[in-house]
């Protein structure tokens, strides 16, 4: 016989909300997308955001989530029946995906950005077009150095980049 008390889950019948404590605060940028992702969403100033727009922002943050995925999100966070969510249970639940990642999540994901083409390496005609991208200067010279130092057969691939970026 099992016992029923507080921790039970069969006191009320259904499995309790857990509320997951953050791993650490959000940085200030993460902090500032989090604000921004909210406030392009809700464009007619409502004060609250839809599921499908909280799927829209953590697409755009970098996660690969689905609806079932929303849904299992928001129920983690006692939210299964909330349609709208204002921006405090916005905040939590997107910091509560930010603060998952890892620093080996944040460099493939930052490999990704560069690896344009998707084909798991970056060449110099690449990294000079995402160079040109964001703005840098950088001579041509200094581009072939890169990917002769950190890469081999004229090629970052991912292996490469994450030593490069894991290195002391």
């Amino acid at each position: 016989m099992q016992a029923v008390g507080p921790g039970s889950t069969l006191a009320f019948g259904r499995t309790p909300v857990v509320r997951p404590a953050a791993r650490r605060d959000l940085t200030k940028d993460e902090s500032e997308a989090v604000l921004f992702a909210f406030e392009t969403l809700d464009a007619e100033r409502t004060g609250s955001v839809s599921r499908k727009q909280l799927k829209v922002a953590l697409r755009a943050l970098g996660f690969g989530v689905k609806k079932a995925d929303v849904a299992d999100l928001l129920a983690r966070h006692g939210e299964e029946s909330t349609q709208q969510l204002d921006f405090q249970t916005f905040r939590r639940v997107v910091a509560d995906m930010l603060c998952q990642r890892t620093p080996l999540d944040e460099h493939r994901r930052a490999f990704q950005l560069f690896d344009v083409l998707g084909q798991g390496a970056i060449d110099f005609v690449t990294l000079k077009r995402v160079a040109k991208s964001l703005n840098l200067d950088i001579p041509d010279e200094e581009l072939q150095d890169m990917i002769h130092e950190f890469g081999k057969d004229g090629l970052i691939t991912e292996q490469d980049w994450l030593a490069i970026m894991s290195a002391d």
